[in-house]
């Protein structure tokens, strides 16, 4: 576990990307163990009610979060504990965040957990809970204020950790080409300067640069459409997606293999690097598992029943390289199958997690 300065913390949003979905308020709830709630619990049983404000849906990376966040709370030693309402509010939109939040204030959760559409859209409804001693913890993304606790991957150090190993693993042609993510979006701006200075000051040039819109197909295209121009580039760093699309790319046009650097965690980039291997192409790709979610649930708990825990934890992405494709990839699953349904610790199974997913 990596703990950054606070001055780190706005620039590791949460990736923004995929599709709306309609508000929807859900309680999860199972039958309790035995021996009963833990004391000072405002739910029915004696439970802590722990809200969790999801501001946006359908995206395979949060839908898989969410899945593993119900199933630690279905396991035997959360059941008797903990009982979530999961809200989820539209597009990102830090405003209806807020409002959402400060209804389940009002719904009198012990503890709310959010996945931050903005580093500071939220802050009425922190002031609200903070004055209430209802705690706060930013989930999936950090936050900027010293009233919330941050259970998150450390974004920021996910661009330069593809970065280095691609230096590490370029041949004599030090050519490349980069697909930035999707523009605009805050996780994105804030990275692609520290990549490209990684890149560049470890002695790459920069010859092509696109994006891959946080999309397979699009990176695809956009690596398709540099090969068209400059055939003989020496390795690609495509920034949070891109393990699957621009391998294609590089066999559709008939072009050996480089070193590719991708990130997106679906199962098509490790069944691509596992299925490609013997071909020779070599790969990382970055991503952080959206089971951060129930890691975050997890810390709720204990902070709930008095622990002590740190107020800023980061952690590492995950890195899909040649070593461990095979074991990642889930040849009965489709290519965007979200990978990454546990977390270290926490000990949860695929099927487990699959009685709750609504993906793909």
């Amino acid at each position: 576990m990596h703990t950054p300065q606070r001055n780190r913390v706005a620039k590791g949003a949460a990736v923004v990307a995929g599709l709306s979905s309609l508000v929807l308020l859900a309680g999860c709830t199972s039958a309790p163990a035995e021996g009963g709630g833990s004391t000072g619990a405002s739910g029915d049983d004696g439970k802590f009610v722990i809200g969790f404000e999801q501001p946006l849906g359908g995206q395979a990376w949060r839908e898989m979060g969410l899945a593993a966040l119900q199933a630690l709370a279905a396991k035997p030693e959360y059941a008797d504990k903990v009982e979530l309402k999961i809200v989820r509010t539209n597009d990102n939109d830090a405003a209806q965040q807020n409002a959402a939040m400060q209804n389940l204030i009002a719904d009198g959760v012990d503890l709310i957990l959010f996945d931050p559409a903005s580093s500071s859209g939220a802050d009425a409804a922190i002031t609200q809970a903070t004055a209430q001693g209802i705690p706060v913890i930013a989930n999936g993304g950090p936050y900027d204020s010293d009233d919330v606790y941050i259970v998150s991957t450390d974004w920021a150090n996910a661009g330069t950790i593809g970065a280095d190993w691609l230096l590490e693993n370029l041949g004599d042609d030090k050519n490349i080409a980069v697909l930035e993510g999707l523009a605009g979006v805050p996780l994105n701006e804030v990275s692609m300067p520290g990549v490209i200075e990684t890149l560049e000051g470890g002695g790459a040039t920069v010859v092509a640069q696109d994006t891959n819109g946080w999309n397979e197909a699009t990176a695809q295209e956009s690596m398709s459409n540099i090969l068209r121009s400059n055939p003989d580039i020496g390795g690609v760093y495509s920034f949070l997606t891109g393990g699957q699309g621009v391998p294609e790319a590089f066999k559709a046009a008939g072009l050996p293999f480089v070193p590719v650097v991708g990130g997106s965690g679906y199962n098509g980039e490790a069944c691509t690097l596992a299925n490609y291997a013997a071909d020779g192409l070599t790969g990382n790709m970055v991503f952080g598992q959206p089971a951060i979610y129930a890691k975050g649930l997890e810390q709720a708990v204990k902070l709930l029943e008095g622990e002590e825990i740190e107020q800023e934890q980061y952690y590492e992405p995950l890195q899909i390289t040649n070593e461990n494709a095979e074991e990642y990839c889930l040849p009965d699953k489709p290519n965007n199958f979200q990978l990454g349904y546990d977390f270290p610790g926490l000990d949860l199974t695929l099927d487990e997690v699959m009685e709750f997913y609504s993906g793909s």
